[in-house]
């Protein structure tokens, strides 16, 4: 077969010349190799890069011999057939496909794109990366952005608001309502009225107001009177300072250091010495010592803890008479019951919340070992542990009766009371001894309970001073709230032993102070920013809202 290879010479100025060439063969070889039919010195062309056969029906069928294909009437192929005036494109090379000239059997027409060629079809194949290179405006979008932003996110929630029956179709369709508002799930405290948005937003486009918090809160306790202390951020504090809500089921309450140390840490500067806490800037490093409440009473008697700050030289004045030690042997007690190793456990149990422990009760902790007994003719019967009157009542009414009834066998005791009365009333002399007799019994036995090893094992009794007067029995009292100013939870802490903070063991008195200081909670605890401890802030221990006399709705 005879082809025509016409190649196209560009000259300055935009003029033309042509280049013919006669190639005879079946298939028009194209590449970078000296053996092609059309050589191509463009690197990027493979050695043997295509081939062209010519059909009988004058069409021709373009080939690829790589795997990057070839490119014809801007489609990528591998094999494809095309008629004259198809366009392939190698590099920077245009072989155009035409009819069989005279005396031809096919032809091909060869031109190379200049930069300004290869750049407008470079653009031609590039995909759109403006607006403007598309049929779109940036206004026409805008505006339909916009409309659609105003028509979903603003009027179709705003009617649902104020039309209750068509906010409520809304939020069962996929439409937007008024929860489309919504930045978050509320506070768990708040939930409860969570559908009814007014509650707290009174005012469209306004932040929350206070008013509309104190509507709930107005008892809740102030922080401290802004009169007093003159400082900017009480007077000047609202609420929504502090309390962010749709933070979650927990995050109404701010628990950042910063809440408290922005002003405790200078806080003596601050209101010039008219507070009396000291400065605190962190747990860790930063905070003075634990004050607790000692147990004391008032000139009438009248239980009134004393406050003071926390020492290792402390003694707890409750009243009552302990030995830790002798109770928490290791190899334990024979009791009553058989032998017993007493734990911490089996006197102190923390109340329903955790935050402080049930008083000891005599009945249930102690009277297993501790017999209140008095009599060892009746040793079934016991005296209460109570008060000193039920005491000597219970007394004197058991002794009158046995004397009245007989048959008290004890030798030392008069005939008539160790005899078994007989029907009918026995002479009034009889009867006179035989109380008598039950007085004295009574009021020896009192002494005995009161002095011997019953009530003074371990309570401090005083004897009567005048025969008019009683025994009297110290009154008992432990602090059930040692640090009335901190929060603590045994629930919290139940990963530890009861010994790593009280030094149970090794006290003999009830007077040793079990409580612990601050460097005990600081051996776990640190502050805000602690890395190797427990980061704990002032909200871990203390609440903000802890006036005992001022409310939120009278500041």
């Amino acid at each position: 077969m005879r082809w025509l290879i016409r190649r196209v010479l560009k000259k300055g100025k935009g003029a033309v010349s042509y280049e013919e060439d006669v190639h005879y063969g079946d298939v028009l070889t194209i590449g970078r190799a000296a053996d092609q039919a059309i050589f191509l010195p463009d690197l990027r062309a493979a050695l043997n890069h295509a081939r062209i056969t010519l059909l009988a029906n004058g069409q021709y069928k373009i080939e690829s011999l790589i795997l990057a294909g070839i490119r014809v009437d801007g489609q990528i192929a591998y094999t494809t057939t095309a008629a004259a005036g198809a366009v392939a494109e190698i590099g920077n090379t245009r072989l155009t496909l035409l009819a069989a000239p005279q005396d031809f059997d096919g032809g091909i027409e060869i031109s190379t794109l200049d930069k300004t060629e290869q750049k407008v079809e470079k653009d031609k194949r590039a995909k759109p990366t403006r607006l403007e290179q598309t049929k779109l405006s940036k206004r026409q979008p805008s505006w339909l952005l916009f409309i659609g932003v105003l028509l979903f996110g603003l009027a179709l929630p705003m009617i649902g608001h104020f039309v209750p029956g068509f906010g409520e179709m809304l939020r069962h369709t996929p439409l937007p309502s008024t929860m489309s508002w919504n930045p978050g799930p509320l506070d768990a405290s708040h939930q409860f009225f969570g559908a009814d948005c007014q509650r707290c937003h009174q005012k469209a486009f306004l932040t929350v107001r206070d008013g509309a918090c104190l509507t709930c809160h107005a008892g809740t306790p102030a922080h401290a009177d802004p009169a007093k202390y003159n400082l900017p951020q009480l007077g000047n504090a609202e609420c929504r300072s502090c309390h962010q809500d749709h933070e979650g089921a927990r995050g109404l309450i701010r628990t950042d250091q910063r809440l408290c140390s922005d002003c405790h840490a200078d806080l003596k500067a601050r209101t010039k010495n008219a507070s009396a806490f000291e400065d605190v800037r962190d747990f860790g490093t930063t905070h003075p010592e634990f004050k607790i409440d000692l147990p004391a009473w008032d000139a009438d008697g009248k239980f009134a803890p004393r406050r003071v700050t926390w020492s290792d030289k402390l003694q707890e004045n409750s009243g009552l008479k302990f030995n830790h030690l002798k109770h928490l042997k290791p190899d334990g007690l024979n009791t009553p019951d058989g032998h017993r190793v007493l734990q911490c456990a089996n006197c102190h149990v923390p109340d329903a919340g955790s935050a402080k422990m049930r008083p000891v009760n005599f009945q249930t902790m102690c009277h297993g070992c501790h017999t209140l007994g008095f009599d060892v003719l009746a040793p079934a019967r016991e005296v209460p542990h109570g008060k000193v009157s039920e005491v000597i009542y219970m007394l004197n009414e058991y002794y009158a009766r046995v004397a009245l009834e007989g048959g008290y066998q004890d030798a030392k005791s008069p005939v008539i009371v160790q005899e078994r009365r007989r029907p009918g009333s026995p002479p009034l002399s009889q009867q006179q001894e035989a109380l008598a007799w039950a007085r004295d019994q009574a009021r020896i036995v009192t002494e005995s309970l009161f002095t011997g090893k019953a009530c003074t094992t371990c309570h401090k009794v005083t004897a009567p001073r005048d025969p008019n007067d009683t025994w009297h029995v110290a009154p008992v009292r432990v602090s059930g709230i040692w640090f009335t100013d901190a929060k603590f939870t045994h629930e919290k802490h139940t990963t530890v032993k009861c010994e790593d903070c009280h030094d149970a063991r090794k006290s003999e008195k009830a007077s040793d102070l079990l409580i612990p200081g601050i460097s005990n909670c600081r051996a776990c605890h640190a502050g805000a920013y602690a890395k190797d401890k427990v980061a704990t802030t002032c909200i871990a221990c203390h609440d903000y809202h802890q006036s005992a006399t001022l409310k939120m709705g009278r500041l």
